[in-house]
């Protein structure tokens, strides 16, 4: 879970409003395949729409 915490931020840092697809890229290293990596991706989206 750190991994994907720490790509997150790396992402909105340097794109703060990624598209889906974007985020799915950078994280495809790092998602686990527990079943959660479609939240994870939510959670990314709605973190990016309260970004400035």
């Amino acid at each position: 879970m750190n991994g994907i915490v720490m790509t997150a931020k790396v992402l909105l840092d340097a794109n703060p409003h990624p598209s889906e697809s974007e985020i799915k890229q950078a994280l495809d290293d790092v998602l686990c395949r527990c079943g959660s990596h479609l939240r994870v991706v939510r959670a990314i989206q709605r973190a990016a729409k309260e970004m400035p």
